[in-house]
Protein backbone atom coordinates (compact mmCIF):
# COMPACT_ATOMS: atom_id res chain seq x y z
CA UNK A 1 0.00 0.00 0.00
CA UNK A 2 1.02 3.25 -0.29
CA UNK A 3 2.63 5.26 2.41
CA UNK A 4 2.64 9.07 3.09
CA UNK A 5 5.25 11.56 3.70
CA UNK A 6 4.89 15.05 5.05
CA UNK A 7 4.35 17.94 2.39
CA UNK A 8 3.94 21.06 3.75
CA UNK A 9 4.48 22.36 7.37
CA UNK A 10 2.22 23.60 9.81
CA UNK A 11 -0.79 23.29 11.88
CA UNK A 12 -3.85 22.50 9.12
CA UNK A 13 -7.61 21.94 9.67
CA UNK A 14 -10.46 22.86 7.46
CA UNK A 15 -8.83 21.18 4.03
CA UNK A 16 -11.45 21.61 1.06
CA UNK A 17 -10.79 20.82 -2.34
CA UNK A 18 -12.51 19.92 -5.78
CA UNK A 19 -11.90 19.53 -8.84
CA UNK A 20 -10.60 23.49 -9.24
CA UNK A 21 -9.41 24.25 -6.07
CA UNK A 22 -8.13 23.65 -2.46
CA UNK A 23 -8.25 25.77 0.36
CA UNK A 24 -7.48 25.04 4.11
CA UNK A 25 -6.87 26.49 7.29
CA UNK A 26 -2.86 27.11 8.19
CA UNK A 27 -1.65 28.70 11.48
CA UNK A 28 -5.01 30.81 11.79
CA UNK A 29 -4.63 32.18 7.86
CA UNK A 30 -7.05 31.23 5.31
CA UNK A 31 -5.35 29.61 2.47
CA UNK A 32 -5.35 28.29 -1.06
CA UNK A 33 -3.00 25.28 -1.92
CA UNK A 34 -2.13 24.70 -5.77
CA UNK A 35 -3.14 21.28 -6.28
CA UNK A 36 -0.26 20.37 -8.44
CA UNK A 37 2.50 21.95 -6.89
CA UNK A 38 1.30 22.11 -3.24
CA UNK A 39 2.31 25.74 -3.08
CA UNK A 40 0.04 27.72 -0.90
CA UNK A 41 -1.27 31.65 -0.75
CA UNK A 42 -2.30 33.36 2.27
CA UNK A 43 -5.55 34.95 1.70
CA UNK A 44 -7.01 36.08 4.86
CA UNK A 45 -4.48 36.27 7.62
CA UNK A 46 -5.65 35.40 11.22
CA UNK A 47 -9.08 33.97 10.29
CA UNK A 48 -8.89 31.87 13.70
CA UNK A 49 -8.89 28.02 14.78
CA UNK A 50 -12.92 27.51 14.65
CA UNK A 51 -13.75 25.10 11.73
CA UNK A 52 -14.09 26.29 8.18
CA UNK A 53 -17.00 25.59 6.08
CA UNK A 54 -17.10 25.51 2.28
CA UNK A 55 -19.60 25.11 -0.50
CA UNK A 56 -19.07 25.93 -4.54
CA UNK A 57 -22.28 27.35 -5.79
CA UNK A 58 -23.93 27.62 -9.68
CA UNK A 59 -22.14 30.90 -9.77
CA UNK A 60 -18.67 29.07 -9.75
CA UNK A 61 -17.53 30.79 -6.56
CA UNK A 62 -16.39 29.03 -3.05
CA UNK A 63 -18.51 30.13 -0.38
CA UNK A 64 -17.08 30.10 2.78
CA UNK A 65 -17.86 30.86 6.76
CA UNK A 66 -16.39 29.77 10.01
CA UNK A 67 -18.71 30.87 12.21
CA UNK A 68 -18.16 34.35 12.72
CA UNK A 69 -17.33 35.19 8.94
CA UNK A 70 -18.96 33.93 5.72
CA UNK A 71 -17.71 35.40 2.20
CA UNK A 72 -17.39 33.83 -1.47
CA UNK A 73 -13.47 32.98 -2.80
CA UNK A 74 -12.86 32.93 -6.59
CA UNK A 75 -9.40 31.42 -6.90
CA UNK A 76 -7.07 33.40 -5.04
CA UNK A 77 -9.54 36.35 -5.31
CA UNK A 78 -11.62 36.96 -1.94
CA UNK A 79 -14.81 38.39 -2.06
CA UNK A 80 -17.83 39.48 -0.05
CA UNK A 81 -20.38 37.55 0.16
CA UNK A 82 -22.83 40.65 -0.60
CA UNK A 83 -21.94 44.35 -1.21
CA UNK A 84 -22.14 45.98 1.90
CA UNK A 85 -25.35 48.50 2.95
CA UNK A 86 -24.16 52.14 3.00
CA UNK A 87 -22.33 52.98 6.00
CA UNK A 88 -22.81 55.53 7.01
CA UNK A 89 -25.95 55.84 4.68
CA UNK A 90 -26.85 59.42 3.22
CA UNK A 91 -28.01 61.83 5.38
CA UNK A 92 -31.73 63.32 4.02
CA UNK A 93 -33.96 65.89 5.49
CA UNK A 94 -37.10 68.01 4.33
CA UNK A 95 -36.86 71.27 2.38
CA UNK A 96 -38.64 72.48 0.21
CA UNK A 97 -39.25 71.93 -3.69
CA UNK A 98 -41.87 70.75 -6.22
CA UNK A 99 -43.52 67.53 -4.45
CA UNK A 100 -46.96 67.40 -3.62
CA UNK A 101 -48.40 66.69 -0.37
CA UNK A 102 -48.08 63.99 1.42
CA UNK A 103 -45.96 60.39 2.90
CA UNK A 104 -42.54 60.16 1.34
CA UNK A 105 -39.59 57.43 1.90
CA UNK A 106 -36.60 56.96 1.02
CA UNK A 107 -33.94 53.91 1.45
CA UNK A 108 -30.47 53.99 -0.31
CA UNK A 109 -28.43 50.76 -1.29
CA UNK A 110 -24.85 50.03 -2.72
CA UNK A 111 -23.60 48.72 -6.06
CA UNK A 112 -20.39 46.62 -6.95
CA UNK A 113 -18.73 43.41 -8.11
CA UNK A 114 -20.81 41.40 -5.92
CA UNK A 115 -24.64 42.82 -6.73
CA UNK A 116 -26.50 45.35 -4.56
CA UNK A 117 -26.38 45.34 -1.31
CA UNK A 118 -29.59 45.12 0.67
CA UNK A 119 -31.60 48.70 1.60
CA UNK A 120 -30.85 51.15 4.04
CA UNK A 121 -33.60 51.35 6.39
CA UNK A 122 -36.43 53.62 5.36
CA UNK A 123 -36.45 56.97 6.32
CA UNK A 124 -39.90 58.66 6.67
CA UNK A 125 -41.27 62.66 5.68
CA UNK A 126 -44.50 63.90 6.02
CA UNK A 127 -44.27 66.93 3.05
CA UNK A 128 -46.77 69.75 2.92
CA UNK A 129 -47.31 70.94 -0.64
CA UNK A 130 -44.27 72.75 -2.29
CA UNK A 131 -42.18 70.31 -0.16
CA UNK A 132 -38.93 68.25 -1.31
CA UNK A 133 -36.74 66.25 0.39
CA UNK A 134 -32.53 67.19 0.05
CA UNK A 135 -30.23 64.15 0.10
CA UNK A 136 -26.40 64.43 0.40
CA UNK A 137 -23.62 62.16 1.56
CA UNK A 138 -24.10 60.35 -1.81
CA UNK A 139 -21.22 58.48 -3.89
CA UNK A 140 -21.00 56.86 -6.99
CA UNK A 141 -21.81 53.45 -6.57
CA UNK A 142 -25.19 54.83 -4.23
CA UNK A 143 -28.66 54.07 -5.40
CA UNK A 144 -31.31 55.76 -4.33
CA UNK A 145 -34.68 54.60 -3.77
CA UNK A 146 -38.43 56.95 -2.84
CA UNK A 147 -41.94 56.54 -2.66
CA UNK A 148 -44.57 58.82 -4.49
CA UNK A 149 -46.55 60.59 -2.16
CA UNK A 150 -48.42 58.12 -0.13
CA UNK A 151 -46.74 55.43 -2.32
CA UNK A 152 -45.33 51.79 -1.03
CA UNK A 153 -43.22 50.89 -3.87
CA UNK A 154 -39.51 51.80 -3.83
CA UNK A 155 -38.73 53.04 -7.48
CA UNK A 156 -35.09 54.73 -8.44
CA UNK A 157 -34.39 58.02 -8.66
CA UNK A 158 -31.57 60.33 -9.86
CA UNK A 159 -28.92 60.25 -7.82
CA UNK A 160 -29.67 63.71 -6.04
CA UNK A 161 -32.46 65.87 -4.00
CA UNK A 162 -35.75 64.42 -4.46
CA UNK A 163 -37.35 67.96 -5.53
CA UNK A 164 -39.69 66.95 -7.89
CA UNK A 165 -41.75 63.81 -9.50
CA UNK A 166 -39.04 61.31 -10.92
CA UNK A 167 -39.75 57.94 -9.21
CA UNK A 168 -39.88 56.18 -12.64
CA UNK A 169 -37.17 53.47 -12.05
CA UNK A 170 -36.99 50.34 -11.21
CA UNK A 171 -38.49 48.77 -7.92
CA UNK A 172 -35.50 48.31 -5.40
CA UNK A 173 -34.91 44.21 -5.26
CA UNK A 174 -32.87 44.55 -2.06
CA UNK A 175 -35.64 46.10 -0.02
CA UNK A 176 -35.20 45.42 4.00
CA UNK A 177 -33.28 42.05 3.13
CA UNK A 178 -30.58 41.39 5.32
CA UNK A 179 -26.87 39.67 4.89
CA UNK A 180 -26.28 36.29 4.74
CA UNK A 181 -25.00 35.35 8.86
CA UNK A 182 -21.70 33.32 9.48
CA UNK A 183 -23.05 29.97 10.30
CA UNK A 184 -21.00 26.25 11.32
CA UNK A 185 -22.52 24.58 8.05
CA UNK A 186 -23.34 25.95 4.54
CA UNK A 187 -24.53 24.06 0.95
CA UNK A 188 -26.40 25.08 -1.32
CA UNK A 189 -30.37 23.44 -2.47
CA UNK A 190 -33.00 24.72 -4.85
CA UNK A 191 -30.91 27.66 -6.02
CA UNK A 192 -30.50 29.23 -2.29
CA UNK A 193 -27.26 29.71 -0.31
CA UNK A 194 -28.00 27.44 2.99
CA UNK A 195 -26.31 28.51 6.22
CA UNK A 196 -26.39 26.71 9.23
CA UNK A 197 -25.88 29.36 12.42
CA UNK A 198 -26.67 27.84 16.05
CA UNK A 199 -29.94 26.14 15.97
CA UNK A 200 -31.39 28.24 13.22
CA UNK A 201 -31.26 27.09 9.05
CA UNK A 202 -30.90 30.08 6.98
CA UNK A 203 -32.51 30.28 3.59
CA UNK A 204 -31.05 32.96 0.60
CA UNK A 205 -33.39 34.51 -1.42
CA UNK A 206 -33.31 32.19 -4.60
CA UNK A 207 -29.93 32.51 -6.78
CA UNK A 208 -29.12 35.78 -4.67
CA UNK A 209 -27.04 33.67 -2.26
CA UNK A 210 -25.99 36.83 0.23
CA UNK A 211 -29.50 38.11 0.46
CA UNK A 212 -31.90 36.46 2.73
CA UNK A 213 -35.37 37.61 3.87
CA UNK A 214 -35.08 38.49 7.65
CA UNK A 215 -38.95 37.87 8.18
CA UNK A 216 -39.31 34.50 6.80
CA UNK A 217 -36.40 32.71 5.79
CA UNK A 218 -35.39 30.45 8.14
CA UNK A 219 -36.05 26.70 10.15
CA UNK A 220 -35.63 26.44 13.77
CA UNK A 221 -34.48 23.44 15.28
CA UNK A 222 -34.54 21.79 18.73
CA UNK A 223 -30.81 22.04 18.99
CA UNK A 224 -27.89 23.01 16.83
CA UNK A 225 -27.43 21.95 13.57
CA UNK A 226 -24.50 20.07 12.95
CA UNK A 227 -25.21 18.51 9.40
CA UNK A 228 -26.81 20.08 6.13
CA UNK A 229 -26.87 17.73 3.42
CA UNK A 230 -28.98 18.45 -0.08
CA UNK A 231 -30.13 15.69 -2.08
CA UNK A 232 -31.57 15.83 -5.35
CA UNK A 233 -35.45 16.06 -4.01
CA UNK A 234 -34.94 17.01 -0.58
CA UNK A 235 -32.95 17.97 2.20
CA UNK A 236 -31.02 15.88 5.33
CA UNK A 237 -30.56 18.42 8.82
CA UNK A 238 -28.78 16.95 11.93
CA UNK A 239 -29.46 18.25 14.82
CA UNK A 240 -31.32 16.49 18.01
CA UNK A 241 -32.52 14.33 15.57
CA UNK A 242 -31.52 13.95 11.80
CA UNK A 243 -34.65 15.58 9.70
CA UNK A 244 -35.35 14.78 5.98
CA UNK A 245 -36.82 18.15 4.21
CA UNK A 246 -38.81 17.08 1.39
CA UNK A 247 -38.56 19.40 -1.55
CA UNK A 248 -38.86 23.37 -0.57
CA UNK A 249 -37.46 23.73 2.95
CA UNK A 250 -39.81 26.46 3.19
CA UNK A 251 -43.26 25.17 2.13
CA UNK A 252 -43.02 21.73 4.00
CA UNK A 253 -42.53 19.87 7.41
CA UNK A 254 -39.16 17.92 8.40
CA UNK A 255 -39.66 14.51 8.99
CA UNK A 256 -37.55 12.56 11.72
CA UNK A 257 -35.67 9.57 10.15
CA UNK A 258 -32.94 9.32 12.63
CA UNK A 259 -33.72 9.70 16.75
CA UNK A 260 -30.61 11.07 16.68
CA UNK A 261 -28.00 13.98 14.98
CA UNK A 262 -24.60 13.77 13.56
CA UNK A 263 -20.79 14.72 14.04
CA UNK A 264 -20.36 18.16 13.06
CA UNK A 265 -18.62 18.96 9.71
CA UNK A 266 -18.32 14.77 8.87
CA UNK A 267 -20.91 14.71 5.56
CA UNK A 268 -19.72 14.00 2.19
CA UNK A 269 -21.91 13.20 -0.75
CA UNK A 270 -21.14 10.90 -3.69
CA UNK A 271 -22.37 12.64 -6.89
CA UNK A 272 -22.16 9.55 -8.61
CA UNK A 273 -24.56 7.63 -7.08
CA UNK A 274 -26.20 10.78 -5.37
CA UNK A 275 -25.25 9.57 -2.10
CA UNK A 276 -24.43 11.39 1.25
CA UNK A 277 -22.38 9.79 4.16
CA UNK A 278 -21.94 11.24 7.59
CA UNK A 279 -21.23 10.22 11.20
CA UNK A 280 -23.79 9.60 14.13
CA UNK A 281 -23.41 8.06 17.71
CA UNK A 282 -23.99 4.39 15.96
CA UNK A 283 -21.51 4.82 12.75
CA UNK A 284 -21.44 5.79 9.39
CA UNK A 285 -24.77 6.85 7.91
CA UNK A 286 -25.76 6.29 5.07
CA UNK A 287 -28.69 8.56 3.07
CA UNK A 288 -29.96 8.22 -0.56
CA UNK A 289 -33.01 10.28 -1.92
CA UNK A 290 -36.37 10.22 -0.65
CA UNK A 291 -35.34 10.12 2.94
CA UNK A 292 -33.62 6.59 2.85
CA UNK A 293 -30.99 6.48 5.75
CA UNK A 294 -29.03 3.10 6.60
CA UNK A 295 -27.43 2.64 9.49
CA UNK A 296 -25.00 -0.34 8.42
CA UNK A 297 -22.47 -0.60 11.39
CA UNK A 298 -25.17 0.15 14.46
CA UNK A 299 -25.11 -3.63 15.57
CA UNK A 300 -21.73 -4.42 14.66
CA UNK A 301 -19.69 -1.74 16.40
CA UNK A 302 -19.87 0.56 19.47
CA UNK A 303 -18.70 4.39 19.35
CA UNK A 304 -17.63 6.66 22.10
CA UNK A 305 -18.94 9.94 21.57
CA UNK A 306 -16.74 12.70 19.83
CA UNK A 307 -17.13 16.17 18.80
CA UNK A 308 -16.38 16.29 15.30
CA UNK A 309 -15.96 13.97 12.22
CA UNK A 310 -14.29 13.88 9.05
CA UNK A 311 -15.11 11.65 6.15
CA UNK A 312 -13.95 11.05 2.44
CA UNK A 313 -15.23 8.67 -0.91
CA UNK A 314 -11.84 7.55 -2.36
CA UNK A 315 -11.76 5.64 -5.74
CA UNK A 316 -8.75 4.45 -7.08
CA UNK A 317 -7.94 1.37 -9.70
CA UNK A 318 -11.54 0.13 -9.49
CA UNK A 319 -11.95 0.34 -5.92
CA UNK A 320 -14.37 3.19 -3.96
CA UNK A 321 -13.51 2.99 -0.07
CA UNK A 322 -15.00 5.36 2.72
CA UNK A 323 -12.54 6.55 5.10
CA UNK A 324 -13.40 8.13 8.34
CA UNK A 325 -12.23 9.59 11.53
CA UNK A 326 -13.52 10.81 14.72
CA UNK A 327 -12.09 13.80 16.62
CA UNK A 328 -11.70 14.57 20.52
CA UNK A 329 -12.94 10.99 21.09
CA UNK A 330 -14.09 10.27 24.80
CA UNK A 331 -12.56 7.65 26.31
CA UNK A 332 -15.53 4.50 26.95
Amino acid sequence: RQGFARSAAGNFHSLWADDLDAYAVRDGDLIRIDQRTLAQTVLLPAVGHEPVCFARLPDGMVYWSNNSRIGRLAGIEVRDVVTPTPNPAPIAYATTGGLPPGRYQVCFTNVGPDGESPSTEPLDFQLPHGGGIAITGLNGSTCVYATGPDGEVFNEIAPGSYLSLGNTGAACGTFMLGTMPAGQAIAHHLGSLLVARGRFLYISEPYRYGLLNVGRSFIPFPADITVVQPCEDGLYVCADKTYWIPGDPLNTTPVVVLPYGALLGSAVFDRREQTAYWQGPQGVVIAKPGGQVAVPQDEALTFASAASGATLVREQLGDKHLITSRFDVETI
